[in-house]
C-alpha cells in the first residue's frame, strides 16, 4: 500500500505500509513497524528510519519526491531494484537473434498460467494485504481498531500501491519506446511521473476509471478476506505505529 501526505493522512502513515508472507508492516515518517505472525503470536519489530537530508530535501521537490518516499519506504528492496537494473544484462547475455520467432506455448505460461499459479501460491500474502487495508480503512474513517470493525471494513483501498502501479504501467510501456536502453532510467522517470499524477488524481478525485481498475484488482487478485489472526496482526502494528507517530516512547 502506498500513502501520500498530499491525500489527507498526514497524521500516520504518510509513506505507506506493505504484507508480507507472514506479516505486516506500517511505515511513518520517522519509523518502520513489522508485524510478524509465528505459531499464533505476534511479534512487533520497530526500525527509525535513517535519517538522510538528501532525501528530506528529495520530498519537497515534484518529480523527486516520488523516488524518495518509495525509496524511504523499503530502502533494502529500492536499492535491490536500482543494482538490478543497472546491471547491462545485454552484455552479459548476448542475445540470440537465430530465433526469431517466440513459442505460443512460451507466451501462454508468461501471461496465463503463471499469474494464476502465482494467485493461489500467494493466498495468505494476499490475506494479510487485505488486513492491512481493512486495518487502515477503519483508522482513516475514524473507527476503533477493535477486530469486529475491522473484519467488516473494506479491503479495497483508494490508496494502494494498485493505483499507483496501474498508472505507473502504461507510462512504462510508453518510455520503453525511446529509453529501451536504459531501464534504470525508465524505471525512475516512470515511477516519478506516476507518483505525481497519483497525487493529482487523489486529491481532485480525477482519473477514477483507473481507481476502478485498481479496485478491481485488488478484490479480486491481490487481497483476500484475512482470518481472525491475521486482523490481530494489523491491529497490533498500525496501534503501534500511531502510537510511535503521536510521538510515545517505544517500548
Amino acid at each position: 500500500m502506498f500513502y501520500a501526505k498530499e491525500n489527507g493522512v498526514s497524521d500516520l502513515a504518510v509513506l505507506g505500509g506493505r504484507a508480507h508472507v507472514n506479516g505486516i508492516t506500517f511505515a511513518t515518517s520517522k519509523y518502520v513497524v513489522r508485524g510478524k505472525l509465528k505459531n499464533a503470536v505476534v511479534t512487533l519489530n520497530v526500525q527509525k528510519l535513517p535519517e538522510s537530508r538528501l532525501l528530506e530535501a528529495m520530498d519537497r521537490v515534484p518529480f523527486v519526491r516520488g523516488i524518495s518516499k518509495l525509496a524511504k519506504l523499503n530502502w533494502n528492496l529500492f536499492l535491490f531494484v536500482v543494482l538490478l537494473l543497472a546491471i547491462p544484462w545485454n552484455w552479459i547475455f548476448l542475445p540470440n537473434y537465430t530465433d526469431a520467432t517466440v513459442s505460443v506455448w512460451s507466451v501462454i505460461v508468461e501471461y496465463g498460467v503463471v499469474p494464476i499459479v502465482l494467485i493461489f501460491l500467494l493466498k495468505r500474502l494476499w490475506q494479510f494485504h487485505g488486513a492491512e487495508h481493512k486495518a487502515f480503512n477503519v483508522y482513516t474513517s475514524g473507527g476503533q481498531l477493535v477486530p469486529e470493525l475491522v473484519m467488516a471494513a473494506d479491503r479495497v483501498s483508494g490508496r494502494c500501491g494498485t493505483n499507483l502501479v496501474v498508472i505507473v504501467i502504461p507510462i512504462y510501456f510508453l518510455l520503453s519506446f525511446i529509453l529501451y536502453q536504459f531501464p534504470l532510467l525508465m524505471y525512475l522517470v516512470s515511477m516519478s511521473v506516476g507518483y505525481e499524477i497519483f497525487n493529482w488524481s487523489s486529491r481532485r478525485n480525477r482519473l477514477k476509471v483507473v481507481f476502478k481498475i485498481a479496485a478491481i484488482i485488488q478484490k479480486y487478485i491481490v487481497t483476500k478476506e484475512p482470518d481472525e489472526e491475521q486482523i490481530l496482526v494489523a491491529i497490533s502494528t498500525l496501534s503501534k505505529a500511531i502510537e510511535l507517530d503521536q510521538g510515545r516512547s517505544v517500548k
